[in-house]
């Protein structure tokens, strides 16, 4: 069985086993303990479309035709109904599917027996419906989402949760380990499930993060990264400040990797609790680090 989890927008310094000692990680870091952690690596782009396309097909961004962050193309906005005229989906027309006609690795798992779930975010085109090999499909509606009020499609439905979105995505990667490993058991057929967490992505607001891991960062200094100055080609949507807005910035930032690594710990938890962690690749992974 595979279990993948993809971060979004977590710089590989994010971590305490990577020597962050402002950062709260103990279930990456056990991860590390018991794997291996890759420290030379390369990213295909510097945002998430691209990224995330070039991870699913293997290909550069010149060659599966993804050059930036998609903008629109993820619903169809007629199949709305009562959110048609919500103001998150005013840039929504027609649903795009932009890696069609391209084999993902996921396609592969799914024609030697996979079972394949997502849960998270997809933001390659139309949400509404699964693609490449999966078959159980929990994502977001567009391709970020705020953590407290995310737009979710489930069962080919969107709704908007008022539930924190790390631990939504938690949730239902869980049923799928839950609901797949019973098959596993009774017939040896594999899983495969892609758990993609919207965080660390922004926004790192305190009331976008529960509490308890805003609270363990409310004195943090900030001072096991670099404070240098904004470099001059950062573009204008980029969250960034010097002082005490860049420490604010960070401060939300590591609250929600660790409320990420609390959902990747019960995750691991649940493995060893079904009694499969031993037949289980775990891989963790990102899309393209952090500005």
């Amino acid at each position: 069985n595979i279990l993948f989890v993809l971060t979004d927008d977590q710089g590989a310094w994010a971590m305490r086993c990577a020597g962050n000692t402002d950062i709260y990680t103990p279930n990456l870091d056990r991860l590390a303990k018991q794997g291996t952690r890759f420290d030379n690596f390369f990213c295909a782009s510097p945002v998430c479309s691209p990224a995330r396309a070039s991870i699913l097909t293997g290909r550069i961004p010149s060659r599966h035709g993804v050059h930036d962050w998609i903008r629109c193309g993820s619903l169809d906005k007629d199949a709305l109904g009562e959110y048609k005229d919500h103001p998150y989906f005013a840039n929504e027309d027609k649903p795009v599917r932009y890696l069609e006609g391209m084999t993902a690795y996921t396609d592969l798992l799914a024609d030697n027996g996979y079972c394949c779930a997502l849960s998270g975010k997809w933001h390659l085109g139309d949400s509404m419906s699964p693609q490449h090999g999966f078959t159980d499909w929990f994502t977001i509606g567009r391709g970020g989402c705020l953590y407290m009020e995310p737009d979710v499609i489930e069962n080919g439905e969107l709704r908007i949760e008022n539930r924190y979105i790390t631990d939504l995505i938690t949730q239902h990667a869980m049923e799928n380990i839950d609901k797949y490993s019973e098959r596993y058991k009774d017939s040896d057929q594999p899983f495969y499930v892609s758990v993609h967490y919207t965080a660390p992505h922004d926004p790192w607001d305190a009331d976008q993060h529960p509490a308890e891991y805003v609270e363990m960062y409310r004195d943090c200094q900030c001072t096991a990264t670099p404070d240098e100055p904004l470099h001059p080609n950062r573009i204008p949507t980029a969250p960034g400040g010097t002082g005490e807005e860049r420490k604010r910035l960070l401060r939300g930032y590591y609250a929600a990797v660790t409320a990420m690594d609390a959902g990747v710990g019960r995750l691991l938890d649940r493995l060893e609790e079904l009694g499969i962690a031993d037949d289980t690749l775990v891989i963790f992974t990102e899309d393209n680090g952090m500005n």
